[in-house]
């Protein structure tokens, strides 16, 4: 059967266009009038205009809004629908896409409306609250009387939630799709050591690095339960409004499936998430100069912490539909990959030739940055804003201990290798242990 979505931005009352899934599963998407008057565009890969777009276009950007959690697992179940009828899915799941984004079936309107703190949500209290972490660690599943306000994917449990500006928290009444402003993160038994690792690594980032900016986040305890709280980057708080802002992972903008967010799984040169597109991305930004030097530092900080696994959809861009372009969004999911040796180690994106660090050259080093837009390669300033950074992290690490040993210890040699690497003569403090890619271990100073 032919099934048709309006797609909504949130505080707009109009649908911007309509989503059609064809009997086949093919999709197409067409803006509206509107879309086209305002020229809001949703994506980088799908600009204003008035021809319908096709299945590659579609499929890619809508396909991306899907989250793999259990929401989708419950509706692919209840409803008899495939994993790649994606305007099926959008039918009944894209009332709450991520960002300002809602998919809903036509004639109902928009789903989504900014949030007003002191009507539009029911207020949690601390035994509530211990109670809901609770299950997330025991479980990772909500209490049953507790709708989920923003389903979210990944490993952890989670839970979406407002913070009010005396710290209360308060949840989405149930007859509203209004904005949450945190997400709650709690760890299972026996993985709390990732609350101390996330919250380290997201507070070594706002320290180290000069020009991104790193998503807030902060350890929080209630009652027995430890959990980490993390600001959502795409809300705005406007006296006691909230408002989502639209955003888009780097695989909808570079129109890529989800399944082509690593640069191996890529086939043609032009569909590929790699140094080279994004270099393309990136002149049609609205700051293309500090985006590179975003990356170029996100890159680093991603190697120097042994996060390989910074693919596609963990960079966004963020919209304000008052400029003529996006700007890059906030640095998130910062993971060291690199202390789990039961994973690949094999970069995201190729850096030069090198495909894994034990590969990485200085050479390697200077193609990437010319692929991302510096002509000049890895040049003096570079050279120099290279060295500043990693020094940054070797001198923020030095008191790293107890819980944050085995972190600082695979730090400090990640940073050792880049600089002997890039010819930097970066200091790096003495540690006794060090974790070598693939999660072997040697004993050193």
């Amino acid at each position: 059967m032919t099934r048709e979505t309006d797609v909504f931005l949130e505080g707009i009352n109009r649908p911007v266009g309509r989503l059609t899934g064809a009997p086949d599963m093919s999709l197409s998407f067409r803006y509206s009038a509107d879309g086209l008057n305002a020229n809001r565009a949703l994506s980088l890969s799908l600009p204003v205009r008035e021809e319908a777009y096709g299945d590659p276009a579609a499929r890619a950007f809508f396909g991306n809004l899907l989250n793999e959690n259990n929401a989708l697992d419950s509706v692919m179940a209840r409803h008899g629908i495939a994993r790649n009828d994606i305007a099926g899915l959008l039918f009944h799941l894209g009332r709450d896409c991520p960002g300002a984004l809602s998919c809903v079936p036509p004639g109902e309107g928009p789903s989504k409306q900014p949030g007003r703190l002191d009507s539009d949500y029911e207020r949690l209290t601390n035994d509530h609250l211990a109670r809901i972490m609770a299950d997330l660690r025991e479980r990772r599943r909500l209490p049953a009387e507790i709708r989920d306000p923003s389903p979210l994917a990944g490993v952890q449990g989670k839970i979406a939630l407002a913070r009010l500006p005396n710290g209360e928290f308060v949840l989405p009444k149930s007859n509203l799709n209004v904005p949450t402003t945190h997400i709650l993160k709690v760890p299972r038994n026996g993985e709390e050591s990732l609350v101390d690792q996330e919250d380290t690594l997201l507070s070594l980032g706002r320290q180290t690095l000069k020009r991104n900016q790193i998503t807030v986040a902060e350890p929080f305890a209630c009652g027995n339960e430890r959990g980490l709280l993390i600001a959502r980057f795409d809300r705005v708080l406007e006296g006691n409004i909230v408002h989502r802002l639209h955003q888009e992972d780097f695989a909808q903008a570079l129109g890529l499936p989800e399944s082509l967010k690593y640069e191996r799984n890529g086939a043609i040169a032009g569909r590929i998430f790699s140094a080279a597109t994004v270099g393309g991305l990136f002149d049609k930004l609205a700051s293309p100069a500090i985006a590179r030097l975003k990356f170029l530092e996100a890159t680093l900080f991603n190697l120097a912490i042994g996060n390989t696994d910074n693919h596609a959809k963990n960079h966004a861009l963020l919209y304000d539909f008052e400029r003529a372009a996006p700007a890059v969004a906030p640095l998130y999911d910062l993971v060291p990959i690199l202390l789990d040796p039961g994973v690949t180690h094999d970069f995201a994106y190729k850096i030069g030739r090198a495909e894994r660090f034990d590969q990485l050259q200085r050479d390697d080093f200077d193609a990437f940055c010319r692929a991302i837009g510096f002509r000049a390669g890895f040049n003096g300033t570079l050279r120099n804003q290279t060295k500043a950074l990693l020094q940054s992290a070797a001198d923020t690490i030095k008191p790293y201990g107890g819980r944050r040993k085995l972190l600082g210890d695979m730090i400090a040699d990640q940073v050792l290798r880049l600089s002997d690497i890039l010819e930097l003569d970066v200091t790096v403090p003495e540690r006794d242990l060090f974790v070598q890619a693939g999660g072997g271990f040697r004993i050193g100073s």
